[in-house]
């Protein structure tokens, strides 16, 4: 192995550290799923053309077919970035350190996310899709933001922007100022649990 490929598995080893140690530390916090209807306790799967990851800033980069799986929830994108943060202490361990002792005593989260579109959200019934997404883990939401579609069994909503709460589970469309929602409901559909769904984008 050449010493070019060794740091590039250095740096992939160092980024799904600590991108996979929210959900090893999900039973001391609060939710930290990212993607709609996921757990905070199932592992992030994260597979791309390339990944640069900046230990300095703390920012990992994925790029190329991106594709990102927790539980029954998948998201693909062209280019996602991930920005981290440290809990606890300002001198905590650094990256090597964090990486030696294992994913589970790192202490590093995610705090933020961007992904570069087109972005697709699949949740066992549910499709968004969407230019680009963000997600913000102090306010627990995804937003899909720009030429937004939301399908649930048939139903189709479409907006400017999708915004997603994690902890409450409620999906929001809304549209410019100029623009309205738009919905397309079928006549008995239904979610997953047999519950008619028309109503749940506003």
């Amino acid at each position: 192995m050449t010493a070019d490929r060794r740091k590039a598995a250095v740096a992939l080893a160092l980024a799904l550290a600590f991108i996979v140690a929210p959900a090893a530390a999900a039973t001391k916090e609060a939710s930290t799923s990212f993607l709609p209807g996921a757990s905070s306790k199932q592992p992030v799967s994260i597979e791309a053309d390339k990944l640069v990851y900046f230990d300095k800033e703390q920012r990992a980069v994925y790029t190329g077919n991106v594709v990102v799986i927790q539980g029954d929830s998948k998201m693909t994108c062209s280019g996602l970035t991930i920005f981290l943060e440290k809990a606890g202490a300002p001198d905590a361990a650094p990256a090597a350190d964090a990486a030696k002792n294992g994913a589970g005593s790192s202490s590093s989260h995610v705090k933020h996310l961007d992904a570069a579109g087109p972005v697709t959200v699949i949740s066992k019934t549910q499709v968004a899709t969407g230019d680009r997404a963000t997600y913000d883990k102090a306010q627990n939401k995804v937003w899909l933001l720009g030429n937004v579609t939301l399908s649930d069994s048939g139903n189709v909503t479409k907006g400017d922007k999708l915004t997603y709460d994690l902890a409450t589970g409620q999906a929001t469309v809304d549209t410019g100022a100029a623009g309205r929602v738009k919905g397309l409901f079928t006549p008995g559909s239904s979610g997953p649990n047999g519950d008619d769904k028309s109503g749940a984008a506003k």
